[in-house]
């Protein structure tokens, strides 16, 4: 029949059509699956990696701005909440300087962390720094303003008040061993390049930065300024805080963290240095270490400073990896 090789050839005609289309359609599929899988692994190793680089195991759920009353002053804070409460809580003391926990944003990375990791966070301005109200006491008041900090986050329904951790960097952390003396809701202290001394760390930072005869003017200034109050007019400062000689020798200088710390009773503690701190020392870090009672750790991070830049991360890792382990033995 002669109809016979034209049909045969719009069958295959049609086949070849419906191959190509189904074969494009197949491609399509697979190239799409293809895509799809591989930037589901993609994001998946962003989220694995994520994960190992931080604790989130909760989100914040709000931020609070606080005043806190204390010695008829009021102390300015923000205070961070975890998604589950009450909880266990931190209270981060900054160091010495006119800004207060705003100088330096580690300070509030450690908040935001710990309240990913269910902690409540306290950041404070010790008086007469930052927003808070008074004049800075050299390290004396500030003793006091740990207390009324304690105290107050302690009164908050969203801490679990016997549960609370003490973060305090430099001289943050040299007041913080004196305002907890004795504080049975102290369940741990964390002293971030403390010095071990503030006669001896006052008296070399003063000579690093002067000299010799710059330190034998500095304490001469410290005893004439009680008759004739010329200390005033000596300019040198600490991160903002003028280095008053006559109440830098009657107060910041009276601090001797080591005595203190030897008397501190069943308080685990976590001393953290810099190898490259030049003005709290390593050799200041390990005497506080030998002074302290067990428990204990001594953490020396590499190639860090005394504000930790650029290992900002590896100290809060430190930091919170063993409030948590503190926590899992209590």
């Amino acid at each position: 029949m002669c109809f016979g090789t034209p049909s045969g050839q719009n069958l295959n005609h049609g086949f070849s059509r419906g191959f190509s289309d189904g074969f494009s359609t197949s491609f399509a599929f697979s190239l799409f699956l293809l895509v799809g899988i591989t930037l589901s692994t993609l994001f998946l190793n962003i989220a694995i990696e994520g994960c190992n680089n931080t604790f989130h195991g909760w989100t914040c759920l709000r931020t609070e701005k606080v005043w806190i009353e204390c010695a008829r002053m009021r102390l300015y804070g923000e205070i961070y909440f975890p998604e589950i409460v009450p909880a266990p809580a931190l209270l981060i003391c900054h160091g010495m300087n006119a800004q207060g926990f705003h100088l330096l944003k580690i300070y509030s990375d450690l908040a935001e962390e710990a309240c990913k990791n269910g902690f409540v966070s306290l950041l404070f301005d010790f008086r007469g720094t930052g927003k808070s109200d008074g004049t800075f006491d050299y390290g004396l008041g500030e003793q006091e303003d740990v207390k009324c900090a304690l105290n107050y986050l302690a009164s908050r329904q969203e801490v679990a008040s016997e549960k609370i951790f003490v973060v305090g960097h430099s001289l943050g952390g040299a007041v913080s061993i004196y305002a907890v003396q004795g504080d049975k809701r102290l369940k741990g202290l964390v002293l971030w390049s403390t010095p071990k001394n503030h006669n001896y760390n006052v008296k070399k930072f003063v000579m690093n930065t002067r000299g010799r005869i710059g330190l034998w003017l500095f304490l001469l200034l410290s005893w004439i300024d009680k008759l004739l109050d010329v200390s005033r007019f000596y300019k040198l400062e600490v991160y903002g805080i003028p280095l008053r000689p006559r109440y830098v020798r009657e107060k910041l200088m009276k601090l001797d963290e080591l005595e203190a710390v030897s008397k501190l009773e069943g308080v685990p503690l976590l001393i953290v240095i810099g190898d490259r701190d030049v003005i709290v020392g390593v050799d200041e870090a390990k005497a506080i270490f030998n002074s302290a009672k067990e428990p204990k750790k001594l953490v020396v991070i590499d190639s860090a400073d005394h504000v930790y830049k650029g290992k900002e991360r590896t100290l809060i890792t430190e930091t919170l990896s063993w409030i948590k382990e503190t926590l899992k033995k209590l």
